[in-house]
Order: C-alpha cells, then sequence, then structure tokens
C-alpha cells in the first residue's frame, strides 16, 4: 500500500467523508487547524463509537517555528464520590466532563482562520440528514448492542435501522459555541451540574521530546502517557542491522515498552487524524469517548453521547474534580526543528506500542510510510502479548482478526523533499488525501 504524495498540502483520517471535509477547507484557503477541525467534527457524527462532542481531545500544533500541545481533558463533577470499591466502566458516573468542544474552540482561537460555525456546516448536515454506516462502526454497534440497550435514548438513535439520523445532535452542533452554558450543561444527568460544564478550561502545554535517528521525536505530557514513548525511546537497544523480518527488531521494542509500562495494555476506541498545510503548519490530532460507545449515556434531547474516560481511574484516584491519565497520545517527530513525520492512532494503552513500531519501520527499516501503517502489529491486551499474522515468531498470540480496530488506526503525513506522503490505516475506513 503505496502512500501518494502529494506537493503542497494533506488530511488523513480513519474516514473518508471526514478527510473530504478537511481537505475541502485545505483546498479553499483554510490552514491546517481549520481543517483538523473541521474533519474532527464529521467524525464526531459519523464515527460515533470513537468520538464526539461527548469525549476529550488531545492535539499537538507546529506553525511558525513553534510546536505546541493542546490537553482538552475533563474531570469527574464535583458530586462524584466512588460508591463501593470498584470504579464504574460505563453509566453516568463513568464519565468525565468533556473536553472536545473547549478544544476546538482553544484551537481556532490561537490560530484558526474559519469560525466554527462555518467549520460545523458538513458534520450538521450528515447529522441533520443522516448518513450510511462505515463498516466499522456497523460491527462495533453490534458488539456494543447490550451497552446502548441501557439507555433510552441512545438506543432509538444508534441501534435503529437504516442510515444513521441524528437531529439532536445537529441541533446541538448548530449553537455549538453554547455547549458549556446551553442544553448540554443542563441536561446532563446527575451527578454532573452546570458549574461543572462551565469550569472547564482546555490547557495549552510543552510537549516533552527525545532523540531517535537524528530526529526530535515529540509527544504529550502527562496526563497524557504520550511521554512513556520517549522513556521507552531512550531504554531501547539498536535497532541497527536488523529488519521487521527479524524476531529481534520487534523484541527489543517490546523489552523497551515493558521497561516502562510492565506490559499493560487496555482497549480504546479513539480517532486520529492529521493535517500539513501548504504553509508548513500540521496538526497532529486524538479525539475519544474511551471505550466504544463511552458512557453509554446521551444526555437528553441533545444527541450528545457521553465518554466513560473515568473507569480508567484506579479506586483510590476517583475522586470529585479528579483527571484521569489518558491514553490520547498525538505525535510528531521533528527535523532541524520543522515536521518530519505528523503521526499518531487509535487503540489505547497501545498506542504508544504501535507509536515505537512505525518510527522503527519508517526510520530504521525504511520503509514507505503507507507500508509501515499497512504491516501487521504486536500489542499487549490485558498483560498478554498479541500480534497480527504475518510477524516473526516473537511469543505473541494470534490477535482475533473479527475486530481490525484492535490493531489500531494509525495515519501518518510524512514530510519530504518537494512533497508530502500521507497514508491512512487500511484497518479503518478513512482516506488520505491531498492536492
Amino acid at each position: 500500500m503505496s502512500a501518494p504524495p502529494f506537493p503542497r498540502a494533506a488530511i488523513a483520517s480513519p474516514h473518508a467523508l471526514a478527510s473530504s471535509a478537511g481537505l475541502a477547507v485545505l483546498t479553499s484557503g483554510g490552514n491546517a487547524v481549520d481543517a483538523a477541525v473541521a474533519a474532527n467534527l464529521v467524525l464526531a457524527v459519523v464515527y460515533p463509537h470513537m468520538c464526539g462532542l461527548g469525549g476529550d481531545l488531545f492535539t499537538m500544533v507546529w506553525a511558525e517555528g513553534e510546536l505546541l500541545g493542546l490537553n482538552s481533558s475533563g474531570r469527574l463533577p464535583e458530586a462524584a464520590p466512588l460508591n463501593g470499591e470498584s470504579v464504574p466502566r460505563t453509566g453516568i458516573r463513568s464519565a468525565v466532563v468533556p473536553g472536545a468542544v473547549a478544544g476546538w474552540l482553544a484551537l481556532l482561537a490561537r490560530y484558526g482562520t474559519r469560525s466554527i460555525e462555518e467549520l460545523a456546516r458538513p458534520a450538521i448536515r450528515l447529522a441533520h440528514d443522516g448518513c450510511q454506516r462505515a463498516p466499522s462502526l456497523a460491527r462495533v454497534t453490534r458488539g456494543a448492542a447490550p451497552l446502548l440497550q441501557r439507555d433510552e435514548e441512545a438506543a432509538r438513535i444508534f441501534l435503529a435501522e437504516g442510515p444513521l439520523r441524528q437531529p439532536e445532535l445537529a441541533d446541538t452542533l448548530e449553537s455549538i459555541e453554547e455547549f458549556y452554558t446551553g442544553p448540554v450543561a443542563k441536561n446532563a444527568p446527575p451527578p454532573f451540574t452546570r458549574d461543572d460544564f462551565a469550569e472547564h478550561k482546555a490547557e495549552w502545554v510543552e510537549p516533552e521530546r527525545t532523540s531517535f535517528t537524528g530526529l526530535e521525536v515529540c509527544e504529550m505530557p502527562p496526563n497524557s502517557r504520550g511521554h512513556l514513548a520517549l522513556r521507552a525511546i531512550e531504554r531501547m537497544e539498536p535497532l541497527d542491522g536488523l529488519t521487521p523480518d527479524d524476531a529481534e527488531f520487534h523484541l527489543r521494542i517490546i523489552r523497551a515498552l515493558d521497561s516502562v509500562t510492565g506490559g499493560a495494555g487496555e482497549t480504546g476506541d479513539t480517532i486520529y487524524l492529521c493535517a500539513r498545510d501548504e504553509n508548513g503548519m500540521a496538526v497532529s490530532l486524538n479525539q475519544s469517548l474511551y471505550q466504544a460507545f463511552g458512557s453509554g449515556v446521551v444526555v437528553p434531547a441533545t444527541g450528545v453521547l457521553l465518554n466513560n474516560r473515568a473507569a480508567y481511574f484506579r479506586p483510590h484516584e476517583y475522586a470529585p474534580k479528579m483527571r484521569p491519565t489518558h491514553t490520547l497520545a498525538p505525535a510528531m517527530a521533528l527535523q532541524d526543528g520543522r515536521p518530519k513525520l505528523v503521526f499518531g492512532t487509535m487503540g489505547g494503552d497501545t498506542q504508544i506500542e504501535i507509536h515505537l513500531q512505525l518510527l522503527a519501520r519508517v526510520f530504521i527499516a525504511g520503509q514507505e510510510l503507507g507500508e509501515a501503517i499497512a504491516a501487521p502489529r504486536w500489542m499487549h491486551r490485558g498483560g498478554r502479548l498479541v500480534a497480527e499474522p504475518g510477524l516473526p515468531e516473537i511469543g505473541a498470540e494470534p490477535l482475533s482478526g473479527d475486530f481490525p480496530e484492535l490493531a489500531g488506526h494509525a495515519h501518518a503525513i510524512l514530510v519530504e523533499s518537494g512533497h508530502v506522503a500521507a497514508a491512512f490505516d487500511p484497518r479503518s475506513d478513512g482516506a488520505a488525501i491531498g492536492y
């Protein structure tokens, strides 16, 4: 699978409609931030099992010689003590205040050239008129039906036959700047209050960095787990002389990761997208409900499905106003201070494992970008090492092929001399397009 070259700009996402919305912004003079927000808004409609207005957002932006990170992850409501000894995995008490909308607004306030109302138009149309369900959405919906049946609104919207229509979500998108003060904040079930929503703020942060094969790899600091990828890079044995056909190539990456993560691995359903415009601005963005369909709770009369990010807490961490550790980890690799590779993936804890595999395949093994993304992967699941078919013997159990999402949806843009190459993950329903 080759990554097509584009002379000026490109965008890659896990759904073709989202990539098309982003490209339309780029070709009409918008910048990479405008395009990324437009694409994410479409994904919030057409990929609701993985992201949406009720989720959180992490992103990196490179512009005019500066790289910044944005953390718009939410906190538990003030009235959220832990009932019992276990952390809720689904339901309203598994949700934190959603940060995605504040993240989009912060991005546009700092870098954007278009209003969020303008950028939301394609998403509003798709929500109002309906859209065909992508294979990933249809597949995951069947598996998540028991969760969705617990909530009347969720069942009505997501378990209906035919195209996915979300008129209430279209209305919410129409007045998206009122998200933290309007119907969503007012109608969110207890323990949420209007004050919990009103207090949410997105936070600009400085990415962490380390060296790898002459590049500067940049990841998000805590509460993201992205920085753990850097610690693994720093502990990794040299890969010189090895190829992905050698077991030792993979085992050295695995040992480095195990030394910082202990081999832990939780699934997560997330979107990753990346964009780069003709002026060099680059965006690397993750946005998520955490696990498939999040909490399973839709805020009444709004169409907004809330996350289950609080499921990542340990019992002693679950307390009012606390913010959980996040698996969302958008990344970039810089060369001479400018973006060389804009990359990331969905996949919960395994995001940083996929980051290292992509970096090693592209910059050590010299694989073409599309080939590296499509190549079989290994990852940890519940303390077990699992792998897709096609890897050398590394002591891994086979990964089920029933849900390709288990191996992540990785996308990337590689900046080369005179053009950019963009690739999307064939495990997704995506597209990598540009001009």
